[in-house]
């Protein structure tokens, strides 16, 4: 699996950007992912996929529950 080269990362528990505090993964992400994952989608959907689990973990651990737009935040714009 390719390993993601951007700044734009999630800052975990609550998985904003690092960058520029948007919810992760933001605008400027999202970009450079479908960039780097261009030739490999399916290696996007595994590395967004991993990251959404490990959201639901900390976003519910603190917050009394993940949020409902987790899905569509981490993978429904990579599909």
């Amino acid at each position: 699996m390719l390993v993601p080269r951007t700044e734009h990362v999630g800052v975990r528990p609550l998985w904003d950007c690092r960058v520029c505090g948007e919810p992760w993964p933001c605008a400027t992400a999202k970009v450079e992912l479908a960039e780097q994952y261009q030739n490999f989608p399916h290696g996007l959907s595994v590395f967004l996929g991993s990251c959404m689990l490990e959201a639901i973990d900390d976003l519910a651990a603190g917050h009394g529950g993940p949020p409902a737009d987790l899905y569509e935040r981490f993978l429904g714009w990579a599909s």
